[in-house]
């Protein structure tokens, strides 16, 4: 079952790219898209919960896997700033939600270029199309007048209703999980003599996703390859 789950986060988001796609080369309109089965959070979370993880020495180049370890900054690679607290930060989630239903208003999440590092090795972090959950903060009650830097992010219907705001952070030295798709290349600019590095990334068929969620870090008690997860999504 729990493959299956996953397998259909895989699949939303590639059906978020062929829909992207539709629409900048088709001339008729595609209908509007339906939710995701669930809150893009929980299902970045359903990923790292579920997969089997590797120790970085293990990786090597074309393998999809799930890396544990300590995230760090990148010498020339500037910080992000949360954009609430303006915390200066190697990543950030942000998500504001209406304060009686707790029906999502926002939901921004961003991470910097980074290098995680386990007692292994360490491997570098592509942020292009990742998604990064940090959901285990304490959210906070926000009453209207709600100062500019939220109220920018308030859809006009409920600029003037109370919210539950939630930003979490992520800080040199944090706990990292991170999937995604290991390639190889040289990086002669951070790197001593170009050695390869390696470099988690994201893929047409393999999401890269991130989360410092503290639950996350117990070894699931039946983890899923992701090889078997392509396995089982071959007809």
């Amino acid at each position: 079952m729990e493959w299956l789950l996953i397998g259909g986060f895989v699949g939303w988001l590639g059906s978020v790219a062929v829909r992207s796609y539709g629409r900048v080369f088709r001339s008729d309109p595609l209908p509007e898209p339906g939710p995701p089965p669930e809150d893009r959070a929980e299902a970045v979370r359903r990923v790292l919960k579920h997969l089997q993880r590797k120790t970085i020495s293990e990786l090597d180049e074309g393998m999809a896997a799930v890396v544990v370890g300590t995230v760090h900054a990148i010498p020339g690679v500037p910080p992000l700033r949360s954009p609430l607290r303006g915390i200066e930060c190697l990543g950030y989630h942000l998500v504001i939600r209406q304060g009686y239903l707790e029906a999502t208003l926002h939901d921004d999440a961003r991470l910097a270029a980074v290098e995680v590092r386990d007692e292994t090795g360490a491997i570098r972090i592509d942020p292009r199309g990742l998604e990064l959950a940090i959901t285990d903060g304490d959210p906070t009650q926000g009453y209207p007048p709600h100062p500019p830097e939220r109220l920018a992010r308030l859809p006009p219907g409920y600029r003037y209703s109370p919210v539950l705001v939630e930003e979490g952070v992520l800080l040199p030295g944090a706990r990292i999980l991170v999937c995604g798709l290991v390639a190889r290349e040289l990086d002669a600019s951070q790197y001593r003599d170009g050695a390869p590095v390696l470099v988690l990334r994201a893929s047409a068929t393999f999401p890269l996703v991130a989360s410092s969620d503290a639950d996350l870090f117990t070894s699931p008690s039946r983890p899923i390859a992701p090889e078997e997860l392509r396995a089982k999504k071959t007809p």
